[in-house]
């Protein structure tokens, strides 16, 4: 794909956008904000879909913190080199979660932008392909990801010293 041969630069814009974006949803959450906590009555006559959503949400004040932790720790390991991949891969499937939700109740303009940083999410999981790859492959067959050759099996008998 030709965005990945805009190489780093892009990469870490948007490691630092989705960050960016997430720890201040985390946050809000964990201070109590977003959701609806507290007394409240719903009446589906006056009780507008986004209304009743929040509301349950907030029927639990602790699953509410709950959710602004499953953004904000991922969005934190956005931040650091070594644990990029594995917030990506947490925020993705947040970001999803998201995604669904607000398309399934019709949000309004906010599931295009959850939307995008789905998208963003998922470039960023891309973006560490080799990766994974490296962490997924079999291990008689992986290659380092920054030489290409094939990793050490490490220490302790090679295959043709089995049974010796």
């Amino acid at each position: 794909m030709i965005w990945f041969a805009t190489g780093p630069k892009l990469v870490l814009v948007l490691r630092l956008l989705l960050a960016a974006v997430f720890i201040m949803y985390g946050t809000i959450k964990l201070l109590g904000g977003q959701y609806y906590y507290g007394d409240w009555t719903i009446d589906k006559a006056t009780t507008d879909g986004t209304s009743l959503v929040w509301a349950f949400y907030g029927y639990s004040p602790f699953y509410g913190r709950a959710t602004g932790l499953f953004e904000l720790i991922p969005a934190v390991m956005l931040l650091f080199r070594r644990t990029t991949t594995l917030g990506a891969l947490g925020l993705f499937a947040v970001a999803l979660n998201i995604t669904l939700m607000d398309f399934a109740f019709d949000y309004p303009e906010v599931k295009y932008f959850a939307l995008a940083y789905t998208l963003i999410a998922a470039a960023l999981v891309l973006s560490d392909r080799r990766k994974l790859t490296f962490l997924l492959a079999d291990t008689e067959r992986r290659r380092d990801p920054v030489s290409g050759r094939r990793a050490s099996r490490g220490p302790g008998p090679s295959s043709g010293d089995r049974g010796r």
